[in-house]
């Protein structure tokens, strides 16, 4: 899992426009990086994380939830200020407040949110579908991924498989300048990444999204 977790992060930064957030005066200190950017721009840097397991298990035992280990252990391997991938957006965890954003996520006014039966860990960036959430109504270890859509009265199929399969396919996207919508081949090869999930429950939101029809 770390090789797959350190494969995203490299992917990520490889567009420095990804690593610009507004500059706002609650930023930490300790991530802002050494080169500085025009108004209203601050540039940051991504840094190894300092919460420990045990501070993370007593934050999901406060909010009745248990998540898959693949998710921690992303989560907890660094900190970010922003983590806008172009196709989706996952929760970052800035140092001085590393869950506020899973947090915010949280408030979403959604009974399966209240329930925890699905978990918001980011959002979609392509059709303003909703959170994206993990489906944890079947209690699997590495739990399907899914996105909320408030247009439906039952919870969507899942878009991945699982976190792991949403970090490789996020991988490929960003090495590949996130073209995989542009380029049919290029998407093919993504689906194929996660056949039982992108390329089979999720199939037909990632076509739409590239504006293509099976």
């Amino acid at each position: 899992m770390k090789a797959l977790i350190d494969r995203f992060f490299e992917a990520f930064q490889r567009d420095p426009a990804r690593l610009l957030i507004p500059r706002i005066p609650d930023l930490p200190r300790d991530m802002l990086a050494a080169e500085t950017a025009p108004p209203p721009w601050a540039a940051w840097q991504v840094v190894p994380g300092r919460v420990s397991v045990q501070t993370w298990r007593e934050w999901e035992e406060a909010h009745g939830v248990h998540l898959p280990e693949s998710f921690q252990n992303f989560f907890l391997s660094r900190h970010t200020l922003s983590l806008d991938c172009g196709l989706l957006r996952l929760a970052c965890s800035p140092s001085n407040s590393p869950f506020s954003d899973l947090e915010e996520l949280l408030e979403w006014d959604v009974a399966e949110i209240r329930n925890r039966q699905i978990f918001p860990i980011g959002d979609e960036t392509l059709r303003d579908a909703g959170p994206l959430c993990l489906d944890l109504r079947d209690r699997k270890a590495e739990p399907p991924v899914v996105y909320w859509d408030g247009n439906s009265e039952t919870i969507p199929p899942p878009v991945f498989s699982s976190f792991p399969k949403l970090l490789e396919c996020l991988a490929f996207a960003l090495e590949n300048d996130l073209n995989v919508l542009q380029d049919e081949a290029l998407l093919e090869q993504y689906l194929a990444l996660d056949p039982e999930g992108a390329g089979g429950t999720g199939r037909p939101y990632w076509r739409e999204a590239a504006g293509l029809e099976d």
